[in-house]
């Protein structure tokens, strides 16, 4: 099962303000620019910079930094599964491989799925909320033939956080892999400010080996 830590660069400015006085962070973040939409899977939307700055500002030092460490995204994990045969012919060739004790043979004709999971954590190492991808493919031996999203979605583990669902997803036959992936979207809000929007990607690619990878682009391409 392979696994990839990501960690979210524009946390490091936010912890700069951790110690600052109430008063100079609401004007640290001052002309903060926006952040373009349709980036990768780690992006945070830097709008949000000057309402963070004004909700941290009414915490006191200790409360701050327990709502840094504890609420704020700071690392994303994805990992991929094994694939699973969804047909006949993938479940004779999986079969037959597990019979003789051999890995499966990477021309093995048949469609297959596997699942990308994500995470998003704090410092503090608490889930924030986690999301999936399911991608489907099919090949005939040498060659994909076919591609799907089978299934995507997700959930928060934190108070202040909520899932507002896939907000973009795709399947296609790109370099002889069968590729699909979703874009999700969670919202950190307090106080009725919405203060971190992040907006992750995972996208399966799989090969007539059969095998599958996982990666954060947002896109088949």
């Amino acid at each position: 099962m392979m696994r990839t830590v990501r960690m979210i660069g524009t946390l490091l400015g936010v912890l700069g303000l951790v110690s600052l006085p109430a008063q100079a962070m609401s004007t640290s973040t001052e002309g903060a620019g926006t952040s373009t939409e349709g980036s990768s899977a780690s992006q945070q939307d830097h709008a949000g910079a000057t309402p963070l700055a004004a909700h941290l500002a009414t915490l006191t030092a200790d409360q701050r930094e327990t709502f840094v460490e504890t609420r704020l995204l700071a690392t994303e994990t994805v990992e991929v599964s094994s694939q699973v045969p969804t047909d006949a012919t993938a479940l004779r060739s999986a079969r037959d491989a597990a019979v003789a004790g051999e890995a499966l043979d990477p021309l093995a004709s048949g469609c297959w799925t596997a699942r990308g999971n994500g995470e998003g954590k704090a410092l503090a190492g608490n889930t924030l909320f986690t999301y999936y991808t399911v991608g489907g493919w099919c090949s005939s031996g040498s060659k994909i033939t076919d591609a799907w999203l089978a299934d995507a979605g997700g959930e928060t583990s934190t108070i202040g956080w909520r899932y507002e669902g896939v907000i973009n997803k795709s399947s296609g036959i790109v370099s002889n892999q069968g590729r699909a992936y979703a874009q999700f979207k969670f919202v950190l809000g307090s106080g009725g400010i919405d203060i971190q929007s992040p907006t992750p990607c995972l996208r399966i690619k799989g090969t007539s080996a059969p095998a599958a990878t996982v990666d954060t682009v947002c896109g088949i391409y």
